[in-house]
């Protein structure tokens, strides 16, 4: 045991060691790190990789050149030129961005649509970057490291060397939980400073910081309005952590610079940028939900909101729920006559889920080119009456897609919502030829700003359905009751 206590000891007296000889790279003050900054660009390396793996990368040349010059100007005027800078975008509707050690820093594609000009974009590019040049990530791993005196975050010393497993899950956390109150004023003013290198107005920082808070703020009235929790924003954080109004505030008590905005060169540049998800996800436009690869659509009932994740789709009013997932079938059963009910009769058994329940309807779904079949069940409990709704749709007639299983799994407390969510059993069906090669998901549209309209107007045509005028007014900074001015430029969705 005191050998073990003199181990430690030694350990700590070398990470002091370390850390007195490290200075940050912005203020020029020791800073007690213990990851040299070839390990950090080593850990950047092999967690780019996997970032690469796990996500698509927005292909869209024009605008990919635009943020990556953007990017790499910016970060050559930075306290740290020399990193071989990464600038990436990711295609997918979050609203987010990130930075990783070592000169990596990804922006989602979701958040370029809220930017209203190229000074805020570069402000939140200045931010990220930032967040590297002063070492954020690697000073959050230094004192987790000493706390729990993790050991071989990095194999530097080795060309090509990775990030051991337990860097790798220390820094996916750090990245993924968003920095401290600290971590994110300090990167405020850091990029506050590096808009005014570049010659950007130094109020754009600011100006996206209250687009933070409006996001935050619809997503709080959506959320309440739907009786669901929250859904983090920006750096996965809410408004009030930090709190958003301060750092505001702080960003308005130092003097800032008047510089270039370059507001339209960049709204035409995001002109016919995805919104939502992409075609290859499948989208939502006004109430009916496409998915052109596996050519199918279907109308979701008024009133219920639908989150389209990777493996499913979760469509919910209240406390009512519709889960709609694909299985592969075998193409040698369904030759040998396996039904959906043979399909339901199957799995239901398998996983005992309705072991108590009480079936009170099944029929055959017979519509639309695609047999089906449904059983809905009742349970009652000490406490409630709950229903259950299971739907199957076999989609086999595809000749490039492997047969599938569509199925819906329906729970309900009142028995009104399994009738008013029927049209999704009685719309679902394949889509033509015709509709499948002339669809397109949702995408931006640049429009000049005329006058008599109004996001009333604007949001009575969208196909963003629920919330249609919020979420205008937040794509174009005016939540919640702001407005363009007549000639200026905005974006719409269709």
């Amino acid at each position: 045991m005191l050998k073990n206590h003199k181990s430690i000891i030694y350990f700590l007296l070398i990470l002091t060691f370390i850390a007195s000889c490290a200075k940050n790279p912005v203020s020029g003050m020791p800073d007690f790190v213990t990851i040299t900054e070839q390990q950090e660009v080593e850990m950047g390396r092999a967690y780019h990789k996997e970032i690469l793996k796990n996500s698509k990368v927005l292909d869209n040349k024009e605008l990919t050149k635009y943020y990556v010059e953007l990017g790499e100007k910016i970060a050559k005027s930075s306290h740290r030129p020399n990193l071989n800078w990464k600038f990436t975008i990711i295609d997918d509707p979050t609203f987010n961005a990130f930075a990783t050690p070592g000169g990596y820093v990804y922006f989602y594609r979701g958040l370029l649509a809220h930017f209203n000009s190229e000074a805020e974009l570069a402000g939140v590019l200045s931010h990220e970057i930032a967040h590297i040049t002063a070492r954020h990530a690697v000073r959050g791993m230094s004192t987790a490291q000493v706390t729990n005196l993790l050991i071989g975050l990095a194999a530097s010393s080795v060309p090509g060397g990775s990030i051991s497993n337990s860097g790798f899950n220390l820094l996916n956390q750090i990245v993924n939980k968003g920095y401290s109150r600290k971590y994110e004023s300090e990167a405020d003013d850091i990029a506050k400073e590096y808009l005014g290198r570049n010659g950007y107005n130094q109020n754009a920082m600011a100006n996206f910081l209250k687009t933070m808070k409006s996001a935050d703020d619809l997503e709080n009235e959506i959320a309440k309005k739907e009786g669901r929790p929250i859904s983090a924003g920006y750096h996965n954080i809410f408004s009030t952590h930090p709190s958003t109004e301060n750092r505001i505030e702080a960003m308005n008590q130092t003097e800032s610079m008047a510089g270039k905005k370059n507001k339209d060169a960049f709204l035409k540049m995001i002109d016919g940028l995805p919104y939502g998800t992409s075609d290859e996800e499948g989208y939502m436009r006004y109430n009916t939900f496409y998915h052109p690869f596996f050519a199918i659509k279907f109308t979701i009932p008024k009133g219920w909101d639908l989150k389209n994740l990777p493996d499913k789709l979760i469509i919910t009013n209240k406390e009512s729920e519709i889960v709609l997932i694909a299985d592969n079938l075998l193409r040698d059963d369904i030759d040998n006559g396996f039904s959906p009910k043979d399909y339901l009769d199957q799995n239901i058994d398998k996983t005992s889920f309705l072991s108590t329940n009480k079936l009170i309807e099944q029929k055959p779904l017979n519509k639309n080119k695609m047999s089906g079949y449904t059983y809905l069940y009742k349970t009652t409990s000490v406490v409630d009456i709950t229903y259950t709704r299971y739907s199957v749709f076999f989609d086999i007639n595809q000749e490039d897609k492997k047969p599938k299983a569509w199925i819906f799994i329906k729970k309900f407390r009142e028995i009104n919502d399994d009738n008013a969510s029927k049209i999704i059993e009685t719309s679902f069906q394949k889509m033509t030829e015709e509709e499948v090669s002339k669809s397109q998901g949702l995408k931006i549209k640049v429009i000049r700003f005329k006058e008599g309209m109004s996001y009333k107007e604007l949001a009575d045509n969208s196909p963003l359905g629920r919330y249609a005028e919020g979420r205008l007014r937040l794509l174009n900074g005016h939540y919640p009751e702001g407005k363009p001015e007549v000639g200026t430029l905005i974006k719409i969705v269709e």
